[in-house]
């Protein structure tokens, strides 16, 4: 089966896109798919969020998203394995770093500027289940990049008034994208982020967005939780920092419910490098 892309979009910064790629992808993995998770950002906080430094030691042949949109002719076949790092939280990754900011101006040369991701990544499906693309908080080349090469957007918003706006805004870019480019563009689902129910305005906003937008509200949400913040200063995710805690709990609940939604069953849960090597430890102290 090809893989399910995903687009993570919203223009509207600090809406929790980059955590959400993040802690999503590994959620999915835990649940044993096959996951390759883009750093479209020119900021790279999903490169840095997965300790992937590129050119230093394990990755210093690894090369960055900004080459495959500065390529003058397809990637081949080999030269494709030189974007891809592995990690320890069972996910694979295509990083980026600030050279990603200069594509826009270069791509506006292009007269295919808007499907370049879409063919390099036409060539990976097979090898995974799914992939998530994490964007920069722009309506930009990158941005429609990443929608033209997926199949579904999931839209993180906050619980606040100005939400609507920024559904209304990625909507029409959908609709545009849908029109010219990827008729097959669709929203799989829009989900709450930071979360606090102590707030009176968080359970209008959500009733809003209910009302407003039915069924493409995910059930789960994102609660606001100090787990999610701290995981990512120790570089890894919610899940590996502290799997009891709430944010874990969310962010496997909505891989569960987004799985669900597209009608797959988890397959056998894979372990992860960190799994594996604990398990080792355990058996050489047995022994």
């Amino acid at each position: 089966m090809a893989a399910i892309i995903i687009t993570i979009a919203n223009q509207k910064g600090g809406v929790g896109k980059t955590t959400t790629t993040m802690n999503l992808g590994v959620a999915l993995a835990q649940s044993g798919f096959r996951v390759l998770l883009i750093d479209g950002d020119p900021q790279a906080n999903l490169t840095s969020y997965l300790g992937v430094i590129p050119g230093e030691e394990p990755h210093t042949e690894l090369r960055t998203l900004d080459e495959v949109y500065l390529s003058k002719r397809p990637v081949d076949a080999q030269s494709r394995k030189l974007f891809i790092a592995s990690t320890n939280e069972g996910v694979d990754l295509i990083p980026s770093d600030q050279r990603l900011a200069g594509v826009d101006y270069y791509l506006m040369s292009r007269s295919d500027r808007e499907m370049v991701l879409q063919r390099f990544l036409s060539a990976l499906s097979d090898d995974y289940d799914f992939i998530l693309i994490d964007t920069p908080p722009s309506l930009n080349l990158l941005t429609q990049n990443a929608l033209c090469a997926a199949h579904y957007v999931l839209v993180p918003v906050q619980p606040e008034f100005f939400s609507l706006e920024g559904i209304v805004k990625i909507r029409e870019s959908i609709e545009d994208t849908r029109s010219r480019w990827n008729s097959k563009l669709s929203i799989l689902g829009i989900l709450a982020t930071q979360v606090t129910h102590r707030r009176k305005l968080t359970q209008e906003v959500l009733d809003t967005l209910r009302a407003e937008m039915g069924d493409l509200l995910l059930t789960s949400m994102i609660h606001d939780n100090s787990a999610v913040t701290e995981s990512s200063g120790h570089a890894t995710s919610v899940i590996g920092y502290d799997r009891s805690s709430r944010g874990a709990k969310d962010y496997l609940s909505a891989a569960a419910e987004i799985a669900s939604r597209l009608g797959l069953k988890a397959p056998k849960k894979a372990k992860t490098k960190k799994e594996n090597s604990h398990e080792q430890q355990v058996t050489e102290t047995r022994a």
